[in-house]
């Protein structure tokens, strides 16, 4: 079965209207719930297929390099996480760092649960509300789209994880995190 993304301006408001509460991640959670709570199955279809194509949109080597350097390494399943942090911010920073992966320097937004710049618990709200609401199987089955880490490699050109050509590709971000990674 085979759905259709929610608008763009719908989405980019759900998860504004998340963020606005608090920094506090369970909140954010709690928010999200909250606004996907009011909205039909079909919808909530929508919005999860919108939520993965902005993670696909992400999965790029120069992000993966970013969050490399952010956290002192990034694994696979560590990426996914970041992406979903990334999306969890918001347009503006998600944009920025698309344009820019070192512009993540001057973030100043609020880490996942964990410290990190992850957040792999706002993922799975999108299925509780589904399941909350009657939807049937999974949400995630009603697309053909998937969410990355499949048999493709990311976009554009892999990073180099030597020091020098960490800070030669992220000055910004190596000046900030290089020798002083989150947590």
């Amino acid at each position: 079965m085979s759905a259709s993304a929610m608008t763009d301006d719908l989405f980019w408001k759900i998860i504004a209207d998340s963020t606005a509460r608090s920094g506090d991640p369970d909140e954010q959670i709690n928010a999200l719930h909250a606004s996907l709570s009011q909205l039909s199955v079909e919808q909530i279809i929508g919005f999860e297929i919108a939520f993965r194509s902005y993670l696909n949109k992400a999965y790029r080597w120069d992000l993966w390099g970013a969050a490399y350097v952010i956290h002192g390494g990034c694994s696979d399943d560590g990426f996914e996480y970041f992406r979903r942090w990334l999306v969890s911010r918001g347009l503006e920073i998600y944009e920025a760092a698309l344009a820019d992966p070192d512009s993540l320097a001057t973030c100043s937004a609020s880490p996942g649960p964990e410290g990190y710049w992850e957040f792999e618990e706002i993922y799975y709200v999108i299925g509780e509300v589904f399941e909350e609401l009657g939807g049937e199987g999974d949400v995630r089955d009603h697309s053909e789209l998937e969410a990355g880490l499949d048999a493709r490699p990311p976009s554009g050109e892999a990073f180099d994880e030597e020091e020098d050509a960490l800070q030669d590709r992220y000055p910004k971000l190596w000046a900030r995190f290089g020798t002083n990674p989150l947590p």
